[in-house]
């Protein structure tokens, strides 16, 4: 396992979703986030990850055969987030960038990539501030925006966009890295409609989210953890792995497990990681 992430193989061995099926691609890009939805042919990236990882992130991209984006996701400026942003922009068709409601004066740490706004737009994507209880079409799924960040957030990582992607039966909830205030917005707000099938622990498994009471509420089937090998944080942190425990979550990393491929079918959740990929090949 390399630090810095692990691409998938190859083209023959990446895990296709059968039609009528869903896909969420957890993509290991080392310490940071990118998480691809395909969904009936169309396709969501929510985060690039960081940018030591762009060539990881490009060829998994490609090694799953996506044409274009209908949504680039930037769910707050970190640069852990946002790092391949622009090389996204410049390699693929993009329709939309969908991005939080940010007042910069929140958090001296912002960090959206310089001249972001303007490279999106002379690649013909249309950019939207995303607000609560907006939807979005993926194929015959729908994205939800449960939280789009405020400027009244006491961070950045708290401002980060939430959303909910339904297809059928399946959910899956990603909250960026909102930490406890900001998952207790959501839980006064939706309750136990927050509930979920597969969730991307908040900020890559930090003790600072994934609270009881929080993931009580969502009661994910499985939980996938975005983090690097041995990083300096210590993600993901004892306390939440107790609190995905203590809901009956599967837990998967990709410090540990490579790049995680969830397909729901026939109401069915199934996993795919890249190590298991490593040991049949083997």
């Amino acid at each position: 396992r390399a630090a810095l992430g692990v691409p998938l193989r190859t083209e023959e061995s990446a895990p296709k979703p059968a039609p009528g099926s869903t896909a969420v691609y957890v993509l290991d890009v080392g310490q940071g986030d990118a998480v691809l939805i395909c969904q009936d042919g169309a396709y969501c990236l929510i985060d690039t990850g960081p940018a030591e990882a762009e060539d990881v992130l490009l060829y998994d991209l490609d090694v799953l055969g996506v044409p274009s984006l209908d949504y680039l996701v930037l769910t707050h400026p970190h640069a852990d987030h946002t790092g391949n942003a622009r090389a996204v922009l410049r390699t693929l068709p993009v329709k939309t960038l969908l991005l939080p409601l940010w007042q910069p004066t929140a958090d001296v740490t912002a960090d959206w990539p310089r001249h972001l706004a303007e490279l999106a737009a002379d690649s013909g994507a249309e950019i939207l501030t995303a607000e609560a209880g907006e939807e979005y079409p993926l194929g015959s799924g729908t994205l939800q925006v449960l939280q789009g960040g405020s400027g009244d957030a006491d961070s950045v990582n708290d401002a980060s966009l939430c959303t909910l992607f339904t297809a059928g039966d399946f959910r899956f909830l990603d909250t960026g890295d909102a930490e406890e205030a900001a998952e207790q917005q959501l839980l006064d707000t939706y309750g136990t409609s927050l509930h979920t099938t597969l969730f991307k622990a908040g900020h890559h498994g930090s003790y600072t989210s994934n609270s009881l009471a929080f993931l009580q509420a969502a009661a994910p089937q499985a939980v996938a953890v975005s983090c690097g090998l041995n990083n300096d944080y210590g993600h993901p942190h004892r306390a939440a792995l107790q609190n995905f425990a203590a809901v009956g979550a599967e837990v998967y990393r990709t410090d540990l497990q490579g790049s995680l491929t969830f397909i729901w079918q026939n109401d069915t959740l199934t996993v795919e990681t890249t190590a298991d990929s490593a040991e049949l090949a083997a």
